[in-house]
């Protein structure tokens, strides 16, 4: 089971945590044991706009506890963090239930669909088959450990463009597989977050 933590971060400093982080941050990060780790700067999504999104990809929920508790007493890395002013605003762990296309990009615009409901990743290749149309990557998670929220999945996108990627989603909404699927699961969208990648 491949699971991401999504660690929510108000970063005074962005230009700086991205500089440390393409430097020796990503790579001190992948020496604890991480698959993979971005940072996303969300740039529309209400209260959340301004804050940025910084994943990470481990093995297991296990690896992600490990992680995040050598990531937290790495001297260079509390100094870096604390250098750019970041702090946690949210830290949530998911599941990855499947994925389509390129879901590791390093650049572009990614989506992140907040869901409520039975999270399952049926359909995705229905879900997919429009999505290509205008997005990259296509991820579906859900939620294992996120506080006393609402939501209990993700549906990720990754694009070149948002408007290609948001055409492409209408679709997707649309098809009636879909929303019959969706209705059987009781799954419904709560609210959208629109991202650029910025590491």
């Amino acid at each position: 089971m491949s699971v991401m933590t999504i660690a929510v971060t108000a970063v005074q400093d962005l230009n700086g945590f991205v500089d440390a982080s393409n430097s020796y941050g990503k790579q001190r990060v992948l020496d604890m044991g991480c698959k993979h780790t971005s940072i996303a700067k969300i740039v529309m999504g209400g209260e959340a706009a301004g804050l940025c999104g910084v994943s990470f990809e481990w093995e297991s929920v296990d690896a992600a506890i490990a992680g995040s508790n050598a990531i937290n007493s790495d001297g260079q890395m509390l100094q870096m963090m604390g250098d750019c002013g970041v702090s946690v605003v949210r830290r949530s762990v998911l599941e990855i239930l499947a994925e389509r296309g390129e879901t590791r990009p390093t650049s572009g615009f990614g989506t992140a669909v907040y869901m409520s409901g039975n999270i399952s990743a049926e359909g995705i290749d229905n879900g997919w088959r429009h999505m290509q149309e205008g997005a990259n990557g296509l991820m579906i998670s859900r939620a294992i450990a996120n506080g006393m929220a609402p939501w209990t999945g993700l549906i990720m996108t990754f694009a070149d463009s948002v408007d290609d990627l948001l055409g492409a989603a209408a679709n997707a909404w649309a098809d009636t597989a879909m929303q019959a699927r969706n209705s059987m699961n009781d799954v419904k969208p709560l609210g959208r977050l629109i991202n650029e990648i910025v590491a």
